[in-house]
């Protein structure tokens, strides 16, 4: 989504200042599609000059005017058709979905890493609930998104946590085993002893 519609879409929580629409993209927005602020303020002009945006200027003691922004309806109008419009694409695909692809061909120590990263960024987002939860909370849609999101990271950092260990001791018994048929298979392959005519020779 680009930045514009992400402005119109935080605009749609309420009247904000350029500096506040950069933070709402941070959170809420932020915490379920990506977002960049960088392009903030040069999308709101381009809002404002299509008449999708108005904004009132607010006086500042020893500070230049604020501008408060708000969406007007032919900008709320284009907000729900984008919405309307938007595919919704759900991104599983992932590195870290690749790396536990190809869990066999990594270290324990490097695997054990990788996965508590994951669990670790998972606790972070749950830490971050409560706070999310006033943003969400007169918002039928949104609590359901948040409940939606909250039990797929719960999910994800339980199955992790509980089957981590598990996983590790397959693929160390795994490889033993293929160590140990290699080491068989070297003691059975036949020894090929030269007569001693043939070394004489």
């Amino acid at each position: 989504m680009n930045t514009k519609i992400l402005c119109l879409a935080a605009l749609s929580l309420g009247k904000a200042s350029g500096y506040d629409i950069g933070k709402r993209l941070e959170e809420p927005l932020g915490f379920f599609v990506d977002t960049a602020k960088s392009g903030v303020y040069p999308a709101l002009r381009c809002l404002y000059e299509e008449g999708l945006v108005q904004y009132e200027d607010i006086e500042q003691s020893s500070l230049p005017n604020k501008k408060i922004f708000e969406l007007t309806p032919k900008g709320e109008e284009l907000l729900k058709a984008e919405l309307e419009a938007l595919a919704p694409t759900h991104k599983l695909r992932s590195e870290f979905m690749l790396l536990l692809f190809f869990a066999e061909m990594l270290s324990t120590d490097r695997l054990q890493a990788i996965v508590n990263e994951h669990i670790q960024d998972a606790e972070r987002f749950l830490q971050e609930v409560p706070k999310l939860q006033k943003y969400v909370e007169n918002d039928i849609g949104q609590q359901f998104l948040l409940d939606f999101v909250v039990n797929r990271v719960t999910g994800d950092k339980e199955y992790l946590q509980h089957n981590l260990e598990a996983l590790i001791t397959k693929m160390e018994t795994k490889a033993m085993q293929e160590n140990a048929m290699q080491v068989t298979e070297i003691q059975n392959q036949p020894v090929q002893v030269k007569s001693m005519e043939k070394i004489h020779e």
